[in-house]
């Protein structure tokens, strides 16, 4: 019987999903020696923190299992975009002294982020000033608008066919947008940028060392593995629908539910498979850049000793916001997101809430019958999920 966990934010993202995957994937490499993690939403700029023996590296493209031995795969909600891809390569390979021993799979449907998409959303970001949605710049909103280009067809392309379709991207969308969003002059530091010959070639060859690097393959690759880890990005207040519940344009294009993990294990047609969705908040909650956050309170309130080395203070989304915790809220939205998993996939399993952060803020419904895992943060002298 496959197991499967499948691991989603319960607020705005920053929860502990990273640990919480990394943790079972684990588990499931020292039972099966096998374990695929399938990022089932979302894109580079997810940012899931994972420590171990002594290594530190913040997840983007790459499962939170990695360092465990686990593969990843790369469903077609999920948006690739080649620099980061390689930029995170590299930094793995430097941390490890040597190449991932982990296969990367990717499906042919996802889609690709082009360097005029990253570029058009930090102009945009740029412009809007002190009204900033909170974008962190590397292009999501401008792949999904835009329609972003398969990787599977730019892998059918020859180079001068794709060159051919970034210097499009550029001339026909990236301007194009730019105009229909009220800037008929875009600062010249940034037209530099974007006219920079380098820039088209460093992303070509960042490309061309990605495709040797993965492997295409849809959704029948998850029948090779015993167990499965969902691995979500953002969390639920987070999610594309939220739009119409009050939270504006702060929220992610993508949905950051049970929905896209439900339809993956549907078309994947696993009839008996174990299935537990684990549910992650710090005993506290944040939330980064602009929008609406309901319980929102100085950091003082929770922690005045908080120190979190992954949400640093930087001019895309400014300082991290902090707020309490409301668990009856939380029980109710997990709740409507569980039920999705039988309503859109015919499939039955169990949930809970995993809590993380209880050295910084000892939430009074951290012993819960909801709450099964409960661990520390990553700075603590040891992490423990039990």
């Amino acid at each position: 019987m496959t197991k499967v966990k499948i691991v989603i934010g319960g607020n705005f993202g920053d929860e502990g999903k990273g640990l919480l995957s990394a943790y079972f994937a684990e588990e499931m490499m020292q039972k099966e020696g096998k374990c695929l993690v399938v990022l089932s939403n979302g894109g580079a700029q997810r940012g899931h923190t994972v420590v171990r023996n002594g290594i530190r590296h913040v997840f983007r493209h790459f499962g939170s299992g990695t360092l465990s031995g686990a593969d990843t795969w790369c469903p077609s909600p999920f948006i690739l975009n080649p620099m980061i891809f390689m930029k995170e390569y590299r930094e793995l390979t430097a941390q490890l002294g040597k190449t991932p021993e982990v296969r990367i799979f990717v499906h042919p449907d996802c889609r690709v982020t082009t360097p005029y998409e990253m570029l058009t959303n930090l102009i945009l970001e740029e412009s809007r000033g002190e009204n900033r949605h909170g974008s962190v710049g590397v292009g999501i909103w401008e792949t999904v608008i835009g329609g972003g280009v398969s990787y599977g067809k730019l892998c059918r392309m020859t180079r001068d066919e794709r060159e051919a379709y970034l210097a499009g991207n550029r001339k026909e969308r990236m301007y194009s947008r730019l105009r229909d969003c009220g800037l008929i002059s875009i600062p010249e530091d940034w037209r530099q940028i974007a006219e920079e010959p380098g820039l088209l070639e460093g992303y070509l060859e960042d490309l061309f060392q990605m495709e040797q690097i993965v492997h295409q393959a849809d959704t029948s690759l998850i029948k090779d593995y015993p167990g499965i880890i969902f691995e979500n990005g953002q969390g639920l207040l987070l999610d594309r629908s939220m739009i119409r519940k009050g939270y504006g344009h702060h929220t992610t294009p993508s949905n950051t539910g049970m929905l896209n993990p439900a339809g993956i294990l549907k078309e994947a047609d696993l009839p008996e498979a174990d299935i537990e969705a684990v549910y992650v908040t710090r005993s506290y909650m944040t939330r980064h850049g602009a929008g609406r956050f309901d319980t929102e309170c100085p950091m003082e309130e929770i922690n005045p000793e908080i120190r979190d080395l992954t949400n640093m203070p930087n001019q895309s989304q400014g300082t991290i916001r902090y707020g309490t915790l409301n668990m009856p809220s939380l029980i109710r939205r997990v709740r409507r997101d569980f039920a999705l998993l039988e309503e859109k996939s015919g499939l039955r399993g169990s949930f809970c809430i995993a809590m993380t952060h209880l050295n910084e803020y000892a939430h009074p419904a951290s012993g819960s019958k909801y709450i099964k895992y409960r661990s520390f943060t990553e700075h603590s002298p040891r992490s423990v999920v039990y």
